[in-house]
């Protein structure tokens, strides 16, 4: 077993395109990178960890929901392994992870959004994720776009306001209050109350200019 524990070996596995294969895999990857004796190389080969990480971005955006979550928890893995050395892979890992937030199965949802959470403790501040999950805000799929006002509230219940610039966030939410889909409105409507909760009356002053009834 011992030539296996490389990363040119967990590179070959994870380009596994066969669903089967992958879930035979997929746990096996996950050990790996929870022993550090057995993948002493994951820091030191970069190039392989770019690439590799890259490929686990197909195994989150995959449609079996099964191979789905293994993919966030091999990322949750090299995320526990190299904490904020994973901060220069968020460009690849947070788009697949938002498209997730609007899976149809609610496993799958909870564990991108948990994983999310875990990137700002683990790699960079709260307020650099969400730089990078703005986009979400006018998702394509409508579950992403509720997912990303739920991630916001979660965001807030776990680290408060403080380390977030609610000012460029709000607006977001602002506009999806006239969201087509009733479930957006719905979610954004509950996230602002959530923001007001958090800072209170400089938020309503906020949302006046906005020609939002201070009412709602």
């Amino acid at each position: 077993m011992e030539d296996h524990d490389n990363m040119e070996y967990f590179y070959q596995q994870v380009l596994q395109k066969d669903v089967t294969r992958r879930l035979q895999v997929g746990q096996d990857l996950i050990d790996y990178l929870n022993d550090p004796h057995r993948s002493p190389d994951v820091e030191q080969d970069k190039p392989r960890l770019d690439k590799t990480i890259d490929e686990l971005t197909g195994w989150i955006n995959s449609s079996n929901f099964k191979v789905a979550l293994l993919g966030i928890d091999i990322c949750g893995a090299f995320v526990d392994r190299i904490g904020e050395r994973f901060k220069g892979y968020l460009g690849t890992v947070l788009p697949a992870l938002v498209d997730r937030l609007g899976d149809g199965k609610d496993q799958v949802r909870e564990n991108s959004q948990a994983l999310i959470l875990r990137l700002m403790e683990q790699t960079t501040s709260p307020m650099n994720v969400w730089e990078r999950l703005t986009p979400g805000f006018k998702h394509k799929n409508f579950r992403s776009r509720e997912g990303i006002c739920l991630c916001l509230s979660a965001t807030l219940s776990t680290y408060g306001a403080q380390p977030l610039s609610l000012s460029k966030l709000v607006p977001h939410l602002c506009s999806l209050t006239g969201d087509q889909n009733p479930q957006v409105r719905e979610a954004s409507m509950t996230t602002l109350v959530d923001v007001y909760r958090h800072v209170g009356e400089k938020v309503r002053a906020d949302l006046g200019k906005r020609g939002l009834p201070a009412a709602r």
